[in-house]
């Protein structure tokens, strides 16, 4: 998570190491290894037990609030079941990001063996150098941000044309706004760019060597969390909605949110499947397909499920209002 950095023999900074570069120069005996140890690892983790544990209690104490109202024929709202289902998402995160260190802000030193010591060392630091240097000129370049823009525009307008450089500009705040979540589709979240050498990318994680049907762990794990997500919204499929736009609005973001992770895994296994190389076509082309129409879906979707609740305030159930007796649980309280 960004806890390594490597440093030169003379303590000047290099870069911050992600796993797969920590293993290349331990490899290659070009580094001296960090005297630290898992215990201490888990100390610099910002967020400790006691405050993750109360965060877990007040979502299981809303969860168990929710199921006791269903089963008391109390009516929970639309707001309630969002809740409900980021409450779910919250607790699986946390269960997930149990002893992930979080905020690091004091990176372990890392330092590279001396040039006798280690005789390739020294193209490994000229190229290191370089990536510094790079970085180091491009955050400089930032400084003359509307003279750097007005040159790119120009350069781009004489070499693609108008047309496209504009539609370049409009797509590239989309590109900064979604670009993690494509570069976590695309699994490429396991090293460090060229260009941004002093930390991990947002969605880091190790390198995966293992795969289940040509699909890694973290992605079947993030696949059920969505589909369960989104299987959270069906609790009020047989609610009264004040009118059938906003009940059909919000079955069918239920259904795209849930079902469209689901219908990618079952073409990405018939892909992995068939040996015809005519079927293996379509059912490539189609994953592929399925995957560009369903990240536009999945966010409307989401922002459906967002605003929708907060409309449907304006018309609440009687019992929507009534409190919760927790005497009908416990007859002796």
């Amino acid at each position: 998570m960004g806890g390594f950095a490597l440093h030169n023999t003379d303590n000047s900074f290099l870069r911050v190491l992600d796993e797969r570069t920590l293993k290349e120069l331990d490899k290659t005996g070009e580094i001296e290894w960090p005297a630290i140890t898992e215990k201490e690892i888990q100390d610099r983790s910002k967020a400790d037990i006691f405050s993750k544990g109360i965060v877990l209690l007040q979502t299981t104490w809303f969860i168990v609030q929710c199921v006791s109202r269903f089963s008391t024929q109390l009516a929970v709202i639309e707001l309630e079941v969002v809740t409900l289902a980021f409450a779910v998402l919250n607790g699986i995160t946390y269960w997930l990001w149990w002893d992930k260190p979080s905020n690091v802000r004091c990176a372990v030193r890392v330092y590279l063996k001396s040039a006798e010591n280690s005789p390739n060392s020294e193209s490994k630091v000229s190229k290191i150098c370089q990536q510094r240097d790079m970085t180091i000129s491009l955050s400089m370049k930032g400084k003359g941000f509307l003279a750097s823009f007005t040159d790119s525009f120009s350069h781009s307008r004489d070499k693609h044309g108008l047309i496209p450089t504009i539609f370049y500009l409009l797509w590239a705040p989309m590109k900064v706004t979604f670009g993690p979540l494509f570069s976590l589709a695309a699994k490429n979240q396991n090293k460090i760019p060229d260009g941004d050498i002093t930390r991990v990318p947002t969605f880091y994680s190790p390198i995966e060597t293992t795969d289940v049907l040509g699909i890694f762990p973290s992605t079947w794990t993030a696949i059920g969390v969505i589909a369960l997500f989104g299987a959270i919204h069906f609790i009020l499929w047989p609610s009264v909605f004040p009118t059938a736009a906003e009940k059909w609005l919000w079955r069918v973001s239920a259904i795209l949110i849930s079902g469209g992770p689901l219908l990618y895994v079952f073409l990405r296994i018939m892909f992995e499947s068939v040996s015809n190389h005519i079927l293996e076509s379509i059912l490539g082309t189609s994953c592929k397909f399925t995957f560009v129409i369903l990240i536009p879906a999945y966010i409307v979707s989401r922002i459906i499920l967002l605003i929708l609740p907060l409309v449907l305030l304006r018309s609440l159930p009687p019992t929507a209002l009534h409190e919760l007796k927790w005497s009908e649980f416990f007859p002796h309280l």
